[in-house]
């Protein structure tokens, strides 16, 4: 008989261990097809995105340790997210109180609003692109480094790479 009376395979393999065992090596299987394939466990194909990060009020002196080449990581986690493809500097966003109490747009002096592109690889998904395994969406807030500063900004736009 194939199976006895103790659920044993032959008499020597117990059926449920058996099934265990195969749907771990199916599991394992798969995750090694997904991070082979360059699509990530998440999904979607790898491919290049420029990521901008906007700041709206930034100290001169900070924007001249940022330069274009320079490496640029999230500050919160540490990760590598890409290399600084353009910078663009405009005046400050300031948001003050005029004399009647109504909110008005003004600028600093000293200060820049900064936009700052990113190239970087990531993988599509809804809400926007993955860079190993963390999300970046259009509005979230991220610290990020690059060269010699460090810079809180949020997400302020994400289009495909030579688009």
């Amino acid at each position: 008989m194939i199976i006895d009376k103790d659920a044993k395979l032959f008499g020597k393999v117990n059926i449920l261990d058996l099934l265990i065992v195969v749907a771990l090596i199916g599991l394992v299987a798969f995750g090694v097809y997904q991070l082979r394939s360059g699509r990530g466990l998440i999904g979607g194909e790898s491919r290049e995105f420029i990521l901008s990060f906007f700041t709206e009020e930034i100290e001169d002196w900070v924007v001249e340790g940022i330069r274009e080449g320079d490496n640029v990581f999230d500050h919160l986690t540490g990760l590598y997210l890409g290399v600084v493809e353009d910078i663009r500097l405009a005046p400050s966003i300031v948001w003050n109180a005029d004399q009647y109490g109504n909110t008005v747009r003004s600028t600093k002096e000293g200060f820049s609003s900064m936009q700052v592109c990113v190239r970087v690889t990531a993988t599509t998904r809804e809400h926007g692109i993955y860079i190993s395994g963390n999300r970046y969406g259009i509005g979230m807030n991220r610290p990020i480094r690059a060269g010699g500063s460090a810079v809180f900004t949020r997400v302020s736009g994400l289009r495909e790479a030579n688009r």
